[in-house]
Parts: structure tokens; sequence; C-alpha cells
């Protein structure tokens, strides 16, 4: 395999890697140019020479598949069989952060697992960040320097949050920012990144809500009816997500949108009518109780 100039001290080829599938899992394919100067932090790669090095660094790692066109992609993983929506299981997840560019950490973490339409399980962190935290977010969380001080590190809590997360279906609200931190700072301290299939509920609520205003959280959580005790605090929005997200399967349901194919479907404006499978439904009551708040 082609040696790679590490960016830092702390950087191995794993964790570059890492961030080569975490863009992938974002962008789904990007040109070998592109892949070749993320792993080199090169400003310019020539085109004549990217697929040459990419097929040296990646050609023992089966994440990776180089295409005959100059593109890289993540090979394609088999078809997972379709389940109705109520029957999967789902972790929803909020950060609290330093802010919101890469160079922000992650300040707390809150997840609730929810299995049969039901929350079954809870994971909460405060985490160090490493760096101080701005007054502004402290003002809007109530997160403090001193709260954190002698937290454990994201890196300490890694493997106990993929575990929490599982093969589950992965849930926030505005998904790509808390999907981006996780996958960066797992990246960054573990050499891999979560892969899982995901659901964002602000994407989901500019479908089914569209005659509110906004798709805010309180907008959204005000509208259902749901309280939010916690609110900026990452366990409280995470329970009030993942009571939104009951709320939306169930909204679903009486559509006629019943699995996560006929979700992105529906997502991507197809009629709900036009994306079913025969198949008997479930019974009414996996959803007729929502997570509290």
């Amino acid at each position: 395999m082609t040696e790679l100039p590490f960016r830092n001290s702390r950087e191995s080829v794993s964790s570059l890697l890492a961030s080569l599938e975490a863009l992938l899992l974002e962008k789904g394919r990007v040109s070998s140019e592109e892949a070749c100067r993320l792993l080199l932090n090169a400003a310019h790669v020539p085109a004549s020479l990217a697929t040459s090095i990419l097929d040296s660094a990646l050609s023992h790692d089966r994440r990776f598949e180089i295409l005959e066109e100059g593109f890289v992609r993540l090979t394609p993983s088999a078809p997972i069989p379709s389940a109705y929506l109520e029957q999967l299981d789902y972790t929803v997840v909020d950060l609290e952060t330093t802010g919101g560019s890469a160079l922000d950490r992650v300040i707390e973490v809150g997840a609730v697992r929810v299995e049969g339409m039901r929350p079954a399980r809870e994971f909460s962190a405060l985490v160090d960040p490493g760096i101080p935290i701005p007054a502004f977010v402290s003002s809007m969380t109530g997160i403090r320097d001193d709260m954190v001080a002698g937290a454990r590190r994201f890196e300490e809590i890694a493997d106990e949050f993929a575990s929490f997360v599982g093969d589950s279906v992965m849930v926030a609200h505005n998904l790509p920012f808390d999907w981006g931190f996780v996958n960066r700072e797992l990246a960054r301290y573990r050499g891999f990144v979560l892969a899982n299939r995901r659901l964002c509920t602000v994407r989901i609520g500019r479908k089914l809500l569209a005659h509110l205003p906004d798709r805010r959280l309180d907008t959204v959580a005000a509208y259902y009816g749901i309280a939010i005790d916690g609110r900026h605090r990452a366990l409280g929005d995470a329970r009030a997500t993942a009571s939104i997200l009951v709320k939306y399967v169930g909204e679903l349901r009486d559509l006629g949108v019943r699995t996560l194919e006929e979700l992105e479907g529906y997502l991507a404006g197809k009629p709900a009518a036009e994306a079913t499978f025969n198949a008997p439904l479930p019974p009414q009551e996996s959803s007729s109780s929502p997570a509290s708040a």
C-alpha cells in the first residue's frame, strides 16, 4: 500500500481512510483527484497520477471501489430486506458542540434508542472538547468550561457510543450536522465511521408539515404538544426528537408510506400510492403510543 504522508503526528493511515469514507458517505462518489487531495493534503494532484495513487493505496481495502471513469466510491453493500418503519430500531441523536465548523468539538452527546416505537434506552455524556466553550454556546446550553473539565474526551466514549447505536437507523433533527460531527470524531479517534441507515426529522417535516412556518425543533414539538424538558441540552432534545419521530411514523403510515424505501420515494416527490409493496400491515397498536418527551 502507498505510504501516505500524515497531516499531523496524531493521524494514521486508518484515520485518513476513515475521513475518505465519511466524505463518500456524504457525497456518494468523488473524483480520484479529490480523494487524493484529502489523503495527501495536497492542493493539486495531477489527474494522470491520481488513479494510480489510489489504486495502490486502496487496493487492499474492500470499503472502496475505483471506477473506470476516474471516480472512487464506497463498495455497494448487499441490499437490506425491506422492513416496516414501525419494526425498525432507531437511535435518535443530538449533540451540543462548540460551534458549527469542522474545527469545532462535541461538548455533550444525548441519544435515545427507540424499539417497537417506544423509548428503550438512553445514552448521555458531557464531553471535554479540549478547547474553550464560547460564551454564546454556554449562554444557550448552560454548559460551561468547569462542567466539562474532567469529563471524558470523545475518544473515551467513542466505542461505547458506537455500540449503543449498533446497526439501528440513526435519526437526528438536522441530521447532516450531527452525522458530520459524529463521523469526524470517530474518524479522528477510532479510524472508522458509521454507515448506518439514517433519517432526518427536519427533512421529513418539510414534507409532512409544509404548512408550518418552519421546521425548528420548538415549532414541531409545539405542533404535536410535545414538551421539551431541557431545551438545548443533548438528551432533552433527543427525547423530543424521538417523540416527533414516532408522530411522523404514524402520519406516514396513514399516507401508505410504510418502509424506508417508500419513505425515500415519498421525500423525493413520488406519490405514496405508487410506492407500496404487497404485504400485510403490522398491527395498528405498534405506533399508537408516542415516546414521551
